[in-house]
């Protein structure tokens, strides 16, 4: 995995590697995290996001089996961080196990039971650490296995499919676990009204809220045959600042990854009052 400081030289060839791009916004600390290439950012790193855009770039050859994974942290100064890198430290040990999987199944099974643990591990840090009391952390993965691929998520963390191939907008995957998602589930709310409506954030489903029996539901998607296909990975500080539309315009203009990834997260935290804001975009073709 390579690191830059800053925002990557642009080139004109398009890497087929997956890129990730994270920048602290506005805030104070750093509580997103992201597994790529069996790494994420170690406490140190998320440490100095303060001073620094990183950008990283997978240095290996696509395996067989691949796991990605976005994590947004929750619960204030240091607990958030710790939170996602909990998550994503625990992801990475499972993915040797990974390679040992013959289906999409059975590495979706392997997934859904660490994702358990995870949440009884941070459940139990809060419990004992009272710095660490209500910390929380989003998730989205993306698991491959040959053509077939699954995505499971916690939270408002996103993930989305993009052909620029296609007429139609992005797909988005995944469903977001908020009171406000809800709301519009059950027909309470329409979604003019839920930009008045304050809990829309709330979470209702994350890792660390003690949930008895946590499930965590897959949505499959196989592999499109497509010449440029990108399944984007990001968390809510991309989405809550741009909207799908301007996501698309910069990946249909831009060819290179890197510079894609830089340019998104560069638009997503210009605000003064920006979040913590993480994309990975995961080239589909092979």
């Amino acid at each position: 995995m390579h690191f830059w400081k800053s925002s990557p030289p642009s080139t004109k060839i398009k890497p087929l590697r997956a890129v990730c791009a994270t920048h602290i916004g506005s805030r104070k600390n750093h509580e997103d995290n992201f597994l790529l290439d069996g790494g994420c950012l170690s406490e140190q790193q998320q440490a100095e996001m303060l001073q620094r855009h990183r950008v990283c770039v997978t240095s290996r050859e696509n395996p067989r089996v691949r796991l990605y994974a976005v994590c947004d942290g929750m619960g204030g100064q240091r607990a958030g961080e710790v939170a996602s890198r909990i998550c994503v430290e625990r992801l990475a040990r499972i993915g040797p196990r990974l390679e040992g999987c013959q289906t999409l199944e059975q590495a979706v099974d392997s997934l859904q039971k660490e994702l358990r643990n995870i949440n009884d591990r941070i459940c139990a840090g809060s419990a004992q650490d009272k710095n660490l009391r209500g910390m929380g952390s989003t998730v989205v993965l993306a698991v491959f296995v040959d053509r077939r691929a699954a995505v499971l998520s916690l939270g408002d963390s996103r993930a989305y499919l993009f052909d620029p191939n296609s007429a139609e907008e992005m797909r988005q995957l995944t469903k977001d676990h908020t009171e406000g998602q809800r709301m519009l589930d059950l027909g309470i709310m329409t979604r003019k009204e839920l930009e008045e409506f304050p809990a829309r954030k709330n979470l209702n489903r994350y890792l660390g809220n003690a949930a008895p029996g946590l499930q965590v539901q897959a949505e499959e998607f196989r592999v499109p045959q497509i010449q440029d296909g990108i399944l984007l990975l990001c968390s809510d500080g991309v989405t809550d600042a741009l909207q799908p539309r301007q996501i698309e315009a910069v990946l249909r203009n831009e060819q290179d990854l890197a510079v894609a990834a830089s340019r998104l997260i560069q638009q997503a935290t210009a605000d003064a009052q920006s979040d913590n804001a993480t994309i990975m975009l995961i080239p589909l073709k092979e």
